[in-house]
């Protein structure tokens, strides 16, 4: 099946979002920049953006390649065009690509990255580096599948950004030494990795389950407008690779590990709390959308309300089949998923690990009890930068503990929620 503009839709397996053979997902622009921002604080500002680079072309070459064999597209002017297609109705902005045999340049108008961080602190903030290593990533990918050159070898170097206050992004790609081939984390691996055993259902399934295919149909039908943009529920939304923001997460952890242990538990807080930041920013948003109002109704601020609708959305973005396990307003709450979008990859990639790793759901699961119990929903706040660190800087009433990880060998992942 595909949209109206010719780009494939996606599919779900267990609440798990795919298109062609990659793993996506929703996020916004909030969670996005948190992340980046996250890695490059832990890593410094060139390993950090030489890693984000190295992800997004790795994530990137997987989804094109199985696109363009969907596609047949055959010459290199097909195959660059799909991918400029695919990257603008992803969200990401308008990105032209002319680098015969992996040599030349890209041009991007609006790209997601620098706009939305322009638009975010460059009235406050000079940025010193360019923001956009995700188009890099990506435009290098598309020239290696456009020109048959071997996988995962062009660079891109952004020498303007929009986020830098130039008029537009520009790139030089050139030609490079491939990277050492990464075992593959795609549909069929992500799905031989997260199967749902015999598990009772959740608190409120069918209320879950209805919420979560209402959202899905709408986002089904969200296109990005001429600027290759996605705007909805008050951010910049885009259509990402599961396998971008997966690798600079644990390639970051296992580099601060090795060479600054004593960090890690910092940085392990940091990715927590871009949990917070997504369901600040974009459940919220979704909660007091007018799509939410006319599919659901009206909030109430009944915490089992928000509490259910978190899950939803959770299910709707593609983050897994999120289930309520236990919920006691005020006091505690459990949350489980056969599979979250981050444990198949670390399981794949990384293998069995001593400690938790799903960093999302952690935090996520925590600030879904914050918003159930802390915000008047009844008011329409604003979800302001001022409001979230009133709610989430200023010292949290919850604590939270996953208690089960598929890559620790549990039949699930679970997290509990309760007062600290």
């Amino acid at each position: 099946m595909h949209k109206r503009n010719g780009t494939p839709s996606v599919a779900y397996d267990n609440d798990l979002a795919f298109l062609g053979d990659a793993p996506v997902l929703y996020h916004c622009h909030h969670f996005n920049l948190f992340l980046d921002q996250s890695v490059d604080d832990a890593l410094g500002p060139k390993v950090g953006p030489a890693l984000r680079f190295a992800a997004a072309r790795e994530a990137s070459y997987q989804l094109l390649a199985s696109l363009v064999r969907a596609a047949d597209a055959v010459t290199p002017a097909e195959r660059v065009a799909l991918a400029e297609h695919v990257f603008a109705s992803m969200g990401h902005g308008r990105l032209r690509i002319d680098a015969p045999q992996g040599v030349g340049k890209a041009v991007g108008e609006h790209l997601h990255y620098g706009q939305a961080w322009f638009e975010k602190y460059g009235a406050t903030v000079r940025r010193r580096s360019p923001a956009d290593a995700f188009a890099a990533g990506f435009a290098a990918a598309a020239v290696d599948l456009a020109y048959d050159l071997p996988p995962l070898s062009s660079a891109a170097t952004e020498e303007r950004c929009v986020a830098m206050r130039a008029p537009r992004c520009e790139f030089t790609i050139r030609r490079g030494e491939p990277e050492e081939a990464r075992p593959r984390v795609d549909r069929a691996a992500v799905a031989a990795t997260s199967a749902d055993g015999w598990i009772p259902a959740g608190l409120h399934e069918d209320a879950i389950a209805s919420i979560a295919a209402t959202l899905r149909a709408f986002l089904a039908g969200v296109e990005s407008d001429d600027s290759g943009l996605i705007r909805a529920f008050g951010v910049y939304v885009t259509m990402h690779l599961a396998g971008y923001y997966n690798r600079i997460t644990y390639d970051t952890i296992t580099r601060v590990q090795a060479t600054a242990p004593k960090m890690t538990e910092v940085l392990e807080m940091l990715f927590r709390e871009s949990g917070h930041v997504c369901v600040f920013n974009t459940f919220g948003g979704i909660l007091m959308s007018p799509e939410w109002e006319g599919a659901v109704g009206t909030l109430t601020g009944d915490p089992a309300e928000i509490v259910a609708g978190g899950v939803a959305i959770a299910r709707a973005l593609g983050f897994g089949r999120w289930r309520i396990r236990e919920h006691v307003p005020g006091e505690r709450l459990v949350i489980d998923a056969p599979a979250t979008y981050e444990s198949p990859y670390y399981g794949i990639r990384h293998g069995e690990a001593v400690r938790p790793t799903c960093y999302f759901l952690q935090g996520a699961a925590l600030a879904i009890m914050q918003l159930a119990e802390r915000v008047r929903w009844s008011e329409r706040p604003a979800l302001t930068q001022a409001f979230y660190n009133e709610l989430f800087r200023g010292g949290l009433p919850w604590r939270v503990e996953q208690t089960r990880c598929r890559v620790r060998g549990d039949d699930r992942c679970a997290v509990v929620v309760t007062r600290s």
